[in-house]
């Protein structure tokens, strides 16, 4: 089960995709036995390389995280060669699976599982085998590694993981073919295959928008805004597209470049004098450029607005969190995530064109104007009031028992307005209509319906430069994601906030554009197969989007399942009572727990969650969070200097609220 803070935490996880000119390796465990089936893959780069015993094994530089892939012969199951494979690499291993989930059946392979072994929160670490098997022969992928090196090292993660073939399995490829006109017929049967996914995956309503060459062939959507109203989503429904801000932001520094006011290359300090990141050698050598790159080397720390901001914060507690943060790698080395350097970009857009105004009002007013406007985006909003103000879309999640529940969102509290202050970042409104506008843009890289140049050319295209690997065939650039779907070129990013999940694609060579708007955070599994169902019939390809929904839906039983077993609702009367009523953290801020109604919840301010309680394996206890979009956290149960506490672990940080005096 996805939720959207899960789906934060392995964002960078999600993604998939061949880099042009990168080494694969080939293994065997038997060279030169043509009864061997001989398996290829990208081994990932900068990562020490050894060889054993039958076992390659690659370490990364933090050496806490290793990869190891084993060939396994006479195995009759995906846990009994996952587990021949670890006692090669670890005589001793015997973890518990905690849960074992199919993959889509790609690259010459009969079956392909995950593998998942319980861990604490306590090790804050990740344990993964990834099976695959051809006849009777298996390979598997071991990943053992503290929780932040794997978020940190996710791009060649993914790409080992996602090119791992049988040698000679040739991937499909629809590059050389040219993209049919799309039909009415079409459009009724994507949307029906939307239809068939929303429901396998409990997602209530889905925006949709199609469009080729100049001409918008659909724009609406199936399914409900509203489930309990049945009020359906139309063209012009609201959705939250949070991380779908970012690009729509570059594009503004694309205008701003344009307009000759600033350069892609100038140091950030030209522009906004109060920037500063971690130290002075750090702060000068950042660019605009790199604020958008997501190649800083600034790792995730989304926490800080998560627990610590509502609508009322100012946009200046970013640069005073930015301040206080050192990359964790070299620029342009590794993908690193941040939303803090998106929104710092954003913010200074909006400074450079109107500096005497408050930052956040200049950003608003500068979207307004040069984005939202000329791209008749009219109903596009940041404000999660003025939102609720129009026909919108109730956000939803599964909860700890697998039903559909709305999550709370009013014009006071809700999970989402904590990214408000962050707005460039992912705070974004928007609907069917507006998107395939915004999408359309990208195609025609900048060529409005009336043949104008409304945006340059030249630095509307320089936010696709590659500047760092995401996967097999994919790289970042300036708010974008490239990519390739059976060869074909993609333009596309995605967003997410609590109850939306979002994604627009541009085929660019083909001129088709798709924008997928979904209010559940298991919508996520719905957006990349309704890319590919549009590929499919683009171009007569393989059936393999309605599969790929199969996959996912099984895979999210069985971890509900799992899940609905780790930890109790209601909670441990005993861990419960010991908590004290308020705790706190320098950067987090304050925790409130309480009682209501017979639930303890805990509350940061803007949002709140009930909670339940977790028996670690390790002896260890943790309250876990039941709110549906933050299912399943984990709050470790400890004690620090004599007083209680409580830690939670995201990315490559972990924070401890400790009692606070006199409670």
């Amino acid at each position: 089960m996805q939720t959207f803070f899960s789906t934060l935490l392995i964002a960078a996880l999600l993604l998939t995709g061949v880099v042009p000119g990168y080494a694969h390796a080939e293994t065997s465990a038997e060279p030169g036995n043509s009864t061997v089936v001989t398996a290829s893959y990208a081994e990932p780069e900068k990562w020490k390389k050894y060889t054993k015993g039958g076992v390659i094994r690659f370490e990364a530089d933090e050496q806490d995280t290793y990869i190891a892939v084993v060939h396994i012969t006479g195995a009759g199951s995906s846990e009994e060669a996952a587990g021949k494979a670890w006692r090669m690499v670890d005589e001793d291993f015997n973890r518990e699976v905690r849960v074992n989930t199919p993959r889509n059946t790609d690259g010459g392979w009969n079956e392909k599982r995950r593998i998942e072994y319980v861990t604490t929160a306590a090790e804050n670490k990740g344990v993964y085998a990834y099976t695959h098997r051809l006849d009777e022969q298996w390979y598997v992928v071991l990943l053992n590694g503290s929780n932040g090196t794997i978020n940190k090292r996710s791009a060649a993660i993914i790409e080992l993981r996602d090119s791992f073939r049988v040698k000679g399995y040739k991937p499909e490829d629809l590059s050389g073919q040219t993209a049919k006109k799309l039909t009415d017929k079409d459009i009724e049967q994507l949307l029906a295959f939307v239809e068939s996914a929303a429901e396998a995956l409990n997602v209530p309503g889905v925006g949709i928008a199609v469009s080729q060459k100049d001409q918008v062939l659909y724009q609406g959507g199936v399914g409900f805004a509203n489930k309990e109203t049945r009020q359906p989503v139309t063209a012009d429904t609201l959705f939250m597209v949070a991380s779908n801000t970012k690009g729509m932001a570059t594009l503004l520094l694309a205008k701003l470049v344009e307009l000759g006011k600033l350069d892609w290359k100038d140091k950030v300090v030209e522009h906004y004098p109060e920037f500063k990141l971690g130290d002075e050698q750090t702060t000068q050598s950042v660019r605009i450029e790199h604020l958008v790159c997501a190649c800083t080397g600034l790792p995730r720390r989304d926490l800080g607005w998560i627990f610590n901001n509502d609508s009322t914060t100012s946009a200046k507690i970013l640069f005073k969190d930015l301040a206080t943060t050192q990359p964790t790698s070299e620029f342009g080395e590794l993908y690193q995530y941040s939303n803090e350097l998106a929104a710092a970009a954003g913010y200074i857009a909006g400074h450079v064109l109107y500096p005497d105004m408050e930052l956040g009002a200049a950003f608003d007013k500068a979207m307004q104007q040069y984005i939202f406007d000329p791209l008749n985006m009219d109903s596009t909003v940041f404000s999660i009031e003025a939102a609720l103000r129009q026909t919108h879309a109730v956000p939803y999640a599964d909860d700890h028992n697998g039903n559909i529940s709305a999550i709370e969102q009013s014009p006071e509290r809700g999970f989402n307005h904590t990214v408000y202050p962050y707005r460039p970042a992912g705070a974004a409104w928007s609907s069917p209509a507006d998107m395939i506008n915004y999408v359309q843009n990208e195609i025609t890289a900048g060529v409005g319906p009336d043949g104008k140049q409304r945006f340059a050319r030249e630095p509307l295209l320089a936010r696709r430069t590659p500047y760092v690997k995401t996967g097999e065939g994919e790289a970042y650039g300036m708010g974008l994601q490239m990519g390739k779907i059976a060869g074909i070129e993609t333009l596309s990013h995605g967003g997410s906030m609590a109850g939306y999940m979002s994604n627009w694609y541009a085929f660019t060579d083909a001129s088709v554009g798709l924008v997928v708007l979904t209010n559940s955070d298991e919508g996520w599994a719905l957006l990349d197969p309704t890319a590919r169902k549009l590929v499919e019939l683009m171009y007569d390809a393989k059936p393999l989007a309605a599969a790929q929904i199969e996959v996912t839906a099984e895979r999210k039983r069985i971890s509900q399942q799992t899940q609905q077993q780790e930890f109790a609702y209601p909670g441990d009367a005993d861990i419960l009572r010991n908590l004290a009523s308020r705790y706190s953290n320098d950067v987090l801020g304050e925790l409130r727990v309480y009682e209501e109604d017979g639930d303890i919840f805990l509350d940061p301010g803007v949002w709140r969650t009930q909670l339940g309680t977790k028996e670690n394996k390790d002896g260890t206890q943790s309250v876990v969070a039941v709110a549906p979009f933050l299912l399943g956290v984990e709050f470790l149960v400890e004690e620090v200097d004599g007083k209680k506490a409580l830690t939670i672990s995201y990315a490559q940080d972990s924070y401890t609220f400790t009692e606070q005096a006199g409670e």
